[in-house]
């Protein structure tokens, strides 16, 4: 059902379905397209967008059939149901270039390729062409439209006779043109022409009678009169006879034609639908092109999770205006049916109704829809709509009596399986009972659970979201800044209407705007002012969601280069040790043999000195040489552990690391790591801070700080935390120090009562412009550790020295 009658005019459907029939190109598809109606069940929707989705892809791979040259013939071809009628000459030449089409579409259907188009193939089911029928049309027609002298014997005979008739009156005729231009009867310029179907000669008026024949017309001026010769009027009669014979001919051969064709004139009407139907098809995947639209997940209920959802003939419009749409998202299910969008005016509240009526009405008239192909789209049985003015002279409607009879259609008729679209509930009457009589229709629907978009200004509406289980805020964003709309749906909470703030944007007078707010009470611009910061907070809160979920990816994204890098420094050290020890072993080798051999020859020389000092000469050679060697290869151990170091510290922090805490000069193991706390071993003792305060030990201080450890520490945990609490002072001077200086020492000095247990600290900053103490104040509201801070008591400094209790 769908409600009211001129539902498609007020959403703007009547422009899509013209917009839609402008891709088709034959009358067939056009008037497809004008039938096109809303549709109930899921799987005639979710036929007609497989269609389109298969279209699609087959458009971008070159359709494998034609798609133009389509003509209408349903009208002839109903006419010749009738025995005795005869098809024309043009209707048989229009025929096959359908004929051709319709071929190739079905032949397509059957072959393996199409196998990968299943709703293809379905819309092809139950059409037939027959073969010879086809072969007969494209037989008894050439290109130019003509009937070729192979459709039969006979007409081939007679048209042989015309041709040899027609020659013999050319050459009759050009010797008595010749012979009237050399008596003079003739001008020297002209020709024999045709008059009446005959051949004839120009002839002064003056000479007509001195060439012999028929005087078939004169000119305008009658100077010149149009002579047949007597000589070819007999073959020219003949020739009017064959061409009778031919007409014959040719009416006897499409006769048979007919004939042939009438027993199939049902499967060609039924294939001329379905050369209209796919016209329609490739139209909607053209339109789903330029929409950008595409098929979403559909479900047999009635619901909605839209992502991206956009206004097909806004875009249309804003792109034709080099501007971008806002594209809409939107939920409603079981738990959350009815939304109520309140905003500014002019602020997108009725484009969104209006986008969610189009959109679902696309969807359930087989359009490809524009939003994300990730959505999800339910089916609605009845759609109502309330929108606009329906102020009725001729029946004596205002424009809220209007609103009040759509109101009471929605109510009789609407139910689970409803979707209801209500632009400025209530407005038009008193708005006190107005928004009365609003809230109680809304109840109705709600308790019929009837789904639904609201859009008002009424605050009863937007209070009755937290009263009604089903009912929901939603708010088109403005910006408070610009005093703008931002056209965009927010769910979650009411939206503020910015009345008074627009009014002082364009220059309303501010004694006038006074005036107002004593009038409208302070209780109603408190809950207005009220949405405008939750509005203000709402957008403050994203923009930090953002920040912090680009800053996780960038994290994420570092975290994985430095595991690779890590993973690349672990395999080129260990290629590195595994060459190193192939070389060391080569060296030890290579020494070896070159002492042995050294050895063996000094054996050898016996008592020859000057051979044996050669000899020990060459020894002394090869172990510098052996010590160089050994040098290099030192150095590229001493750069793989480098690079191993590296690794170590670029790594992240876990369990099990040794780290410092840097501003306490304290070395630990690290128990535990999360996002805003780490816990440190110190002696037996278990430290809490934040983890960005850890700076990661190198492998050899984690080796020598695990050493002492293991062995144990000359001092005790206690005599450190005595020595600290000794020196700790209750009150830190930061006079005279920088802003920077100052902040650094705070948190060092928060961090150390932390560590000694000390609940209350003073920070004697001193009073002067006051801008060190909102510096220090600004840090401490961000420390979860301070439990309040403030001025001390006037005798002990007052707000000179800021005190701080520690939790």
């Amino acid at each position: 059902m769908i409600y009211p009658n001129n539902f498609e005019e007020k959403l703007g459907f009547d422009r899509l379905r013209e917009w839609l029939a402008s891709y088709c190109i034959s009358l067939m598809g056009d008037e497809q397209a004008q039938k096109m109606q809303f549709e109930t069940s899921l799987p005639v929707i979710q036929e007609k967008l497989d269609l389109i989705e298969e279209f699609m892809k087959l458009m971008d791979n070159g359709l494998p059939f034609p798609v133009r040259d389509y003509s209408d013939l349903r009208e002839e071809l109903h006419h010749l149901r009738i025995e005795g009628t005869v098809i024309s000459q043009e209707a048989l030449f229009a025929l096959k270039p359908n004929f051709n089409a319709l071929k190739a579409v079905l032949r397509y259907a059957v072959s393996d390729a199409a196998s990968r188009y299943p709703a293809f193939q379905r819309l092809c089911q139950g059409v037939s062409l027959d073969t010879e029928l086809w072969k007969e049309c494209n037989r008894l027609t050439d290109d130019k439209g003509e009937i070729p002298d192979s459709a039969s014997p006979e007409l081939a005979a007679i048209r042989r006779q015309i041709r040899q008739k027609l020659g013999t009156i050319d050459r009759q005729m050009n010797k008595l043109l010749q012979e009237a231009k050399n008596a003079g009867w003739a001008d020297s310029g002209v020709e024999a022409t045709i008059r009446n179907g005959r051949m004839v000669i120009p002839v002064r008026a003056a000479d007509k009678r001195k060439l012999k024949g028929f005087i078939h017309d004169e000119s305008a001026t009658g100077q010149t009169v149009y002579i047949e010769p007597t000589a070819v009027f007999d073959t020219n009669n003949e020739v009017r006879e064959l061409e009778y014979a031919e007409k014959r001919e040719i009416n006897r051969i499409l006769a048979t034609f007919t004939g042939l064709m009438r027993p199939y004139l049902s499967d060609l009407l039924a294939g001329w639908e379905l050369l209209g139907s796919i016209d329609l098809v490739r139209a909607k995947a053209i339109l789903a092109q330029h929409t950008q639209a595409g098929i979403p997940e559909i479900v047999d209920e009635p619901r909605m999770a839209w992502k991206n959802a956009r206004h097909p003939l806004l875009e249309k419009s804003l792109n034709e205006q080099q501007r971008k749409i806002v594209p809409l998202d939107l939920v409603l299910d079981e738990e959350t049916r009815i939304l109520i969008i309140s905003g500014p005016n002019a602020g997108g509240k009725s484009v969104c109704l209006k986008t969610a009526g189009l959109i679902q009405y696309m969807l359930q008239c087989g359009l490809a829809v524009p939003m994300d192909h990730d959505a999800v789209c339910g089916i609605f049985d009845k759609l109502f709509i309330d929108i606009g003015d329906e102020q009725s002279l001729e029946n004596d409607l205002s424009t809220y009596s209007s609103h009040l009879l759509n109101m009471k259609q929605f109510m009789a008729h609407a139910d689970a399986r409803s979707l209801f679209l209500i632009d400025e509930f209530g407005a038009g009457t008193e708005p006190q009972l107005g928004g009365a009589i609003a809230e109680a229709v809304l109840k109705t629907l709600n308790d019929k659970k009837a789904f639904g978009l609201v859009t008002t200004h009424y605050a009863n509406l937007k209070l009755m979201a937290d009263q009604q289980e089903g009912v929901f805020n939603g708010a088109m964003l403005f910006d408070t800044n610009k005093l703008e709309p931002l056209y965009m749906l927010q769910t979650g909470k009411p939206g503020s209407s910015f009345a008074f703030e627009i009014a002082r944007k364009i220059g309303f007078p501010e004694e006038i705007l006074a005036l107002a707010s004593g009038i409208t009470g302070q209780s109603h611009l408190d809950f207005d002012q009220q949405l405008q910061q939750l509005e203000v907070e709402k957008k403050a809160l994203a923009k930090k969601q953002t920040e912090v979920r680009l800053a996780d990816q960038l994290l994420n994204e570092v975290i994985e280069k430095y595991k690779r890098l890590l993973k690349q420094v672990e395999d080129n050290k260990k290629n590195m040790l595994a060459e190193a020890g192939h070389e060391a072993k080569s060296l030890i080798d290579k020494a070896n043999r070159q002492i042995e051999h050294t050895i063996k020859q000094i054996r050898e020389a016996q008592a020859d000195k000057e051979k044996t000092k050669v000899l020990r000469s060459q020894l002394r050679d090869t172990r510098d040489l052996l010590g160089d060697e050994a040098q290099e290869l030192a150095v590229k151990l001493q750069q793989a552990e480098e690079k191993e170091e590296e690794a170590h510290q670029a790594s992240e922090l876990k369990a099990g690391d040794m780290v410092r805490i840097e501003e306490m000069d304290i070395s630990g193991e690290l128990l535990s790591i999360s996002e805003h706390e780490a816990v440190i071993s110190f002696n037996s003792v278990k430290l809490r801070t934040s983890p960005e305060r850890l700076v990661k030990l190198s492998r050899k201080d984690s080796r020598k700080e695990r050493q002492q450890r293991k062995a144990g520490s000359s001092r005790s945990i206690t005599t450190d935390l005595n020595e600290k609490a000794t020196q700790f002072k209750l009150t830190n001077d930061l006079r005279g120090k920088r802003a920077a200086e100052a902040l650094d020492e705070v948190a060092r000095y928060i961090d150390e009562a932390i560590l000694l247990s000390v609940k209350e600290v003073n920070i004697l900053h001193g009073k002067g412009d006051g801008i060190l103490r909102k510096l220090i104040r600004e840090f401490l509201s961000k420390q979860k550790e301070v439990a309040f801070f403030g001025d001390a008591p006037p005798e002990t400094g007052g707000n000179g020295v800021t005190k701080v209790s520690l939790r």
